[in-house]
């Protein structure tokens, strides 16, 4: 299941419009801020808009996922994607047992010479009581 691109030129630069001056009222909202005498006015009218403009994003991102859900229904099952592979993001190969790690309570994943290796690790049975393999936490 993919998602849709977006329709057109128009949309696609509605969404950059968007998000240019989302980031635009952010510095600015900072700029603000980091006055030392801030115009309480504005400050005002900037939670005023942050009370209306937020849940008003928020209805209509439910309402279109609403939709979403209205037009294909419900999920039935994950999407089908294959865990192997051969190499990572960087290009180094992945060395691993793909059915051995599925079933492993620990899996550990290191670089040893310029390979990626994933290695199933056996819990500890020292202590029944630790249950973390680390301290923190």
């Amino acid at each position: 299941m993919r998602r849709e691109p977006l329709r057109g030129a128009g949309q696609r630069l509605m969404h950059v419009v968007v998000v240019a001056a989302g980031w635009f009222l952010f510095g600015w909202a900072w700029l603000l801020v980091g006055r030392d005498l801030p115009d309480y006015g504005v400050l005002a009218w900037m939670i005023v808009a942050t009370l209306i403009i937020s849940p008003a994003v928020t209805l209509y991102w439910v309402l279109h996922n609403l939709a979403i859900f209205k037009l294909k229904g419900p999920r039935r099952q994950l999407p089908d994607t294959k865990a192997e592979y051969l190499h990572d993001w960087a290009g180094r190969p992945v060395v691993a047992d793909w059915d051995m790690l599925r079933t492993a309570p620990i899996t550990v994943i290191g670089i040893v010479d310029s390979r990626k290796l994933y290695r199933c690790l056996a819990p500890r049975s020292v202590d029944p009581g630790v249950s973390r393999l680390f301290g923190k936490g």
